[in-house]
Parts: C-alpha cells; structure tokens; sequence
C-alpha cells in the first residue's frame, strides 16, 4: 500500500514521506498505523536492500477495497494450510517443546479470519500410558495458525497441553484461558506460564543485546523480549538475517507477563523453542528497476 492512517497523530501518511521522518519519530508513528479502509492493523517497511520501495502493508477485513493477496513462498512441509491445521472436536491438543525445532521464518498467504468451517483432519497423538487418551500433536506453528485463522479457536474450551519434557507440562488447560491476545492481556498479569500471541509493528536491540518483539498500541504496545543469552540460537534456528524481515508478522510466545516502568505488558522469551513467528509477503510487489 502507498498510504496508511496513523492513529497517534491522525494523519494518512504517503510511504515515501513516513520514511523521510526522524527515525525516533518513525519508531513511535509505525506502531500505530491502520489501514485507512478498514482500520485494521498495518505495519511499515522500509526500502530493501534488493531495490523494493518502502511501502505500508495491513491484515486486512475481507471486505476491504484495498485487500491484498500475501503468498506462501516458502513452506514446503505444508504446516500453513487448512487441511494441515484444523482440529478435532473434542480431543485435546499436546505440544512438544522439546521436539521443537527452529526453521525459516513462515511466509504465508495473507486470509481474512473465519468463523465458518468444520474442524476435521490433524495428525493423532497417542499418550504412552495405561488407558491413555487421544489428542492431537501440534506444533507452535500450527498453533499460532489456527490463532490467526480462527476466532472460534481462540475462544474453544478445548484443552490445551505444552510439554517441556516428556513429563514436564509447562502450560495446560483450555485454549481460552491458557491462551492470551497481546490486547486482551491484563496487568497485573498473574505469575502463570501462558501462551501470547499478536502482531510485530516494530523491532529492535538494545545496547545490552536483547532482542525486542513490539506490537502496536491497539495490542497495549506489547512487547516480546529475547534474553541476550538466547539471541544468537533465535536468529541462526529461524534463519534472520535482517530483524526488520520481522514487521508485520505474527508471534506466539511461551512465557510470563511483567509490566514495564512505562506500564506496558512484556513478556520475556528465555528459549528459541518456545516462539514461532509467521511473517507475509506481498508477491506483487516489485523491485524499484
């Protein structure tokens, strides 16, 4: 997209002249950015090294005139599709921290959320024990896809099971209390264990080497901080050469909410394997020529 609304100063920007702002200024301005149709959640993206002009992109309604359609480039083990994620009525899901292993950051087509469509399909879990029951074993991944695909989910009852060892349960109960929108998030958190989840509108490091996640003020400013120990294993197990390749996509993360000295939500991210990220591209965008 050329422009994009800013809700912190009431202006639609032109893309080429947000990235003329003083970078503090752009840094505050880009976490509050909409589309100016819809109004949904937009993010900035600065010139590439690859020639590709700054520009603005958005989650948008699917009723939106200025909708886009994003592509899957590179997801060759199909975990961002339907088929691949939708779950079972009635079984609970069980994810293995252990098991998890970093990748390239996702690349996904862009589909506006949807209340319609049967669960069915998933992969069988079978706990190994005496009268053990079946559940579905998910990965982070297909998580944070049926999160961002299905507001039924993110409300289900269906319950929910993060193992951080064979016997270790890190997170359990159902989906809708163990699992939390960076906007829905309320402070004073309690000290649980939980699973959040929302949208990048800016990322950094700090001097001391952590990596910073932040979401846009509609999502309370809410950021993801990478301890500086477990920087190195994040960018080299999910592939990140660049952190601004970071805007715009979704996250989900394990962990405990503290609140900022600024009154914001943070949550701190201690291990590569209990975050995924899922990122979007716009296959119609060309390189300046």
């Amino acid at each position: 997209m050329q422009y994009a609304y800013c809700t912190e100063d009431g202006k639609t920007w032109e893309a080429n002249l947000f990235a003329a702002l003083q970078p503090d200024q752009l840094e505050i301005k880009r976490k509050s950015l909409v589309c100016v149709e819809c109004k949904e959640f937009a993010w900035f993206r600065k010139e590439s090294t690859h020639g590709r002009p700054s520009h603005f992109c958005a989650h948008h309604a699917e009723n939106c005139s200025l909708k886009v359609e994003y592509v899957v480039v590179d997801d060759p083990l199909k975990q961002g599709t339907e088929t691949a994620d939708q779950v079972k009525n009635g079984d609970s899901i069980v994810v293995r921290l252990d098991q998890e292993q970093g990748q390239e950051v996702d690349v996904a087509q862009v589909q506006p959320s949807s209340n319609s469509g049967s669960d069915i399909g998933g992969k069988v879990f079978v706990r190994p024990h005496t009268g053990a029951e079946s559940a579905q074993h998910f990965t982070m991944r297909r998580i944070l896809h049926r999160l961002v695909q299905s507001p039924s989910f993110r409300l289900s009852k269906q319950e929910i099971a993060l193992y951080r060892s064979e016997t270790d349960v890190l997170v359990k109960g159902p989906v809708q209390s163990v699992v939390c929108n960076f906007a829905n998030i309320t402070l004073p958190a309690t000290d649980n264990m939980q699973l959040f989840w929302g949208p990048i509108a800016s990322v950094g490091r700090t001097q001391d080497g952590r990596v910073w996640l932040n979401s846009s003020s509609n999502h309370q400013s809410t950021s993801v901080a990478i301890f500086e120990d477990t920087v190195d294993d994040f960018l080299s197990s999910f592939k990140i050469t660049n952190l601004e390749d970071l805007v715009g996509a979704h996250v989900l993360v394990v962990g405990k909410v503290w609140t900022a000295t600024t009154g914001k939500p943070v949550i701190w991210c201690g291990s590569s394997k209990y975050i995924v990220l899922r990122r979007y591209k716009d296959e119609n965008l060309q390189a300046v020529q």
